[in-house]
């Protein structure tokens, strides 16, 4: 394993495809998951070992809410440093 992948989460491709839902679709990504609240669903993924904590899945939402007309501004800051991840996950659905 190179350097460069030992500090990424296990579960890093699961958690972008999240992410992205969540910045996305907001509470329709939830409910298609049968939650009702995103409390209960971030619970989920931390009690499923998805996620070590809450914070990892709102970070992790926080990468895509720029890219997507959301009230929620995510970490704008970083600019466009991660849109090769949104490129990627919008290339699933061609």
């Amino acid at each position: 394993m190179n350097k460069a992948n030992t500090n990424k989460h296990e579960n890093y491709e699961i958690l972008n495809l999240i992410g992205y839902g969540l910045a996305k679709f907001d509470m329709d990504f939830v409910r298609e998951f049968s939650f009702k609240t995103k409390q209960e669903f971030f619970l989920d993924l931390v009690n499923t070992s998805i996620a070590k904590t809450v914070g990892t899945i709102k970070n992790r939402q926080d990468l895509f809410d720029p890219f997507f007309d959301n009230a929620r501004k995510g970490w704008w800051q970083k600019g466009n440093t991660y849109i090769p991840r949104k490129i990627l996950i919008d290339s699933l659905n061609d």
